[in-house]
C-alpha cells in the first residue's frame, strides 16, 4: 500500500483552544501497549509538544536521531520533525501540546533557532521547582470552572511554563541577547527563515535578501555561528526531508525531489550523494534492511 505522506497528528477537535495539558504516569507495563500504539508510528505533529519529565528512562527518535530522555528534564519536539516514542518505563511528568501560533515569538525563535537536533536538558532544583509549581497552576486553570479570563490565564499560564524551558535551552546554547553575538542573532533569523522556505527558496542570496543582509554579512555571520555558510544548510534542510520522504513514504525519487522544488530528478540525486554519502534509492534500501 502506498503513502503519499508521512501521518500528521494535529489538534484534536476537542481542544478548540489550541492547548492539551495532561499528567503522563507510565510504568513497565504499559510499555507494550505504547508500542502497539500509533505513538510507535513515524509521524510529524502539527503543533508543539513539550515535555516536562519528573521521573523518566524514556527513548524517543527525532529525525533519525535517538534521543534518550533519563531523570528529571525537559524536552521539546519542533512541529514538522518526524519523530516516535520507542519505549517509555517508569515514567512521570507533563505533556504540553500547542499550536505554535500560540507560542510567543521570542521562545518559538529559540526553539527553531537550533541548527541541530535539540537534546534532553536536566533541571536543577530552581528550574524544577518553578516549573513544577507552574504545571500545576496550569493544571488547575484548565480543570476550573470557565470564567471570561479562563481562555487567557491558560495562555499565559502556558507560555509561562514554555518560556521556564526556553529560558534552559538559551542558557545552554548561550543567549545571543545576552551576550550581545549579533552573528547568533542573524544566524537564528536565517534558521528560522529556513525552516519555512526551504521547499520554495533555494538561493543564499535570496535568504539574504528577504532578511535585509547583504550575501556576505549573512554567509560571514552564520560560518561565524554554526561553521558552515548559508548554503550548506540550505541543502542539509532539504536532504534532511528527503530523508524523511525516503524512509517513511514511498514516494519515488522523482516524486520527492518534485515536492522539494526539484524539476531535474538527476540534479536532486547529485545533491543528496554529495550531502548523504550514497544515492538516494541506497539511502532508502539501507534503512529499511
Amino acid at each position: 500500500m502506498k503513502h503519499p505522506v508521512i501521518p500528521v497528528h494535529r489538534m484534536d477537535a476537542q481542544t478548540p483552544l489550541g492547548i492539551a495539558f495532561n499528567y503522563l504516569e507510565m510504568t513497565d507495563e504499559y510499555d507494550e501497549i505504547l508500542l502497539n500504539s500509533n505513538k510507535h508510528v513515524a509521524h510529524r505533529d502539527d503543533y508543539y509538544l513539550f515535555l516536562f519529565l519528573e521521573v523518566a528512562t524514556a527513548v524517543f527518535t527525532v529525525d533519525f536521531e535517538e534521543i534518550r530522555l533519563q531523570g528529571k528534564s525537559v524536552f521539546y519536539i519542533r512541529p514538522g520533525q518526524v519523530h516516535f516514542a520507542s519505549s517509555f518505563h517508569k515514567t512521570k511528568g507533563w505533556t504540553l501540546a500547542i499550536d505554535s501560533m500560540l507560542v510567543e515569538n521570542d521562545y518559538r525563535s529559540t526553539f527553531e533557532g537550533q541548527f541541530l537536533t535539540q537534546k534532553t536538558i536536566a533541571l536543577d532544583v530552581a528550574a524544577l521547582m518553578r516549573i513544577g509549581e507552574t504545571a500545576h497552576l496550569l493544571y488547575t486553570a484548565m480543570q476550573a470552572e470557565s470564567t471570561a479570563f479562563s481562555n487567557r490565564i491558560i495562555l499565559n499560564l502556558a507560555n509561562v511554563f514554555i518560556g521556564i524551558i526556553a529560558e534552559c535551552y538559551a542558557s545552554r546554547l548561550g543567549n545571543f541577547r545576552q551576550n550581545k553575538s549579533r552573528s547568533a542573532f542573524i544566524a537564528h533569523q536565517f534558521k528560522k527563515l529556513l525552516s519555512e522556505n526551504f521547499r520554495t527558496i533555494k538561493s543564499p542570496i535570496q535568504y539574504a535578501e528577504k532578511l535585509n543582509y547583504s550575501l556576505s554579512h549573512l554567509n560571514e555571520s552564520v560560518k561565524k555561528d554554526t561553521g558552515f555558510p548559508v548554503s550548506y544548510w540550505i541543502h542539509q534542510q532539504i536532504v534532511l526531508e528527503a530523508k524523511r520522504l525516503l524512509c517513511y513514504t514511498n514516494m519515488d525519487v522523482k516524486e520527492i525531489a518534485f515536492s522539494l522544488g526539484y524539476e531535474d530528478q538527476a540534479y536532486f540525486s547529485r545533491l543528496f550523494s554529495n550531502m548523504a554519502g550514497v544515492p538516494p534509492n541506497v539511502f532508502r534500501r539501507k534503512f529499511r534492511e
